[in-house]
């Protein structure tokens, strides 16, 4: 059963829906940024193709936790399902590269 409007075929519509890479960057940058803590102008992001799949390439920093390497595996799974489950494309590999460690400011010391 088609999640389109009732009565139409969603496979019936002409045309087609491109997602340019510029695109899928931008949405990468996005979900990588909130999965890893930091703002995503701090975050470069590569795509490349692995076999068919999307493979993503994430440079930049993490927020500050306890678990740094448990919360950078865990949001490499994240983003790619988030970028898949956004674009309707596979993920197939998500890389992150870690460039160091984002603190929280309480407040400006003098």
């Amino acid at each position: 059963m088609s999640a389109g409007p009732v009565g139409v075929d969603a496979t019936a519509v002409p045309g087609r829906v491109e997602i340019t890479s510029r695109a899928l960057t931008a949405l990468a940058r996005a979900a990588a940024a909130e999965q890893l803590g930091v703002p995503a102008k701090r975050l470069r992001v590569g795509l490349d193709d692995d076999r068919g799949s999307i493979a993503l390439d994430v440079t930049g920093p993490v927020r500050e936790q306890a678990d740094i390497v448990g919360a950078a595996t865990a949001a490499a799974d994240a983003v790619g399902r988030r970028v898949g489950q956004l674009s309707g494309r596979h993920v197939g590999r998500t890389h992150i590269e870690l460039t160091g460690i984002v603190r929280e400011h309480e407040g400006r010391v003098r």
